[in-house]
């Protein structure tokens, strides 16, 4: 799958790290459901996440589904077998306003998959 947005330009690109324990949600979220992670942002309506093996996006809903923030090129394999490691990945920013939600997208994506496993969804 093309990564989506990825011949529109973006503001800065950082290289930066998924927590552990977001990273290792993901991995027990992707057994339990073979589908796109589709989440909205409590913190600011009209967001949602989009996430899938290849990259995880905060989208503005409001504004045709603009990119806000872009999570890519995972490399799980950098970590080896120490599931407490980080896993390093690139981020790009497409908007700066959006880029103060950085760390609330993150933590809503965790507690998001971490409940939906203890539900059993």
């Amino acid at each position: 799958m093309a990564l989506p947005f990825a011949n529109m330009p973006f503001l800065r690109r950082n290289e930066t790290a998924i927590p552990a324990h977001t990273w290792n949600a993901w991995l027990r979220w992707r057994k339990r459901h073979d589908e796109l992670l589709e989440m909205p942002l409590k913190a600011r309506p009209g967001t949602m996440v989009l996430a899938n093996d290849e990259c995880w996006v905060f989208v503005d809903m409001k504004h045709g589904g603009a990119p806000l923030i872009m999570w890519l090129d995972f490399r799980p394999e950098e970590r080896g077998d120490a599931l407490h490691a980080d896993v390093p990945c690139a981020v790009q920013f497409y908007d700066y306003p959006g880029a103060r939600f950085y760390d609330t997208v993150i933590d809503e994506m965790t507690a998001f998959m971490e409940q939906n496993l203890r539900d059993g969804n």
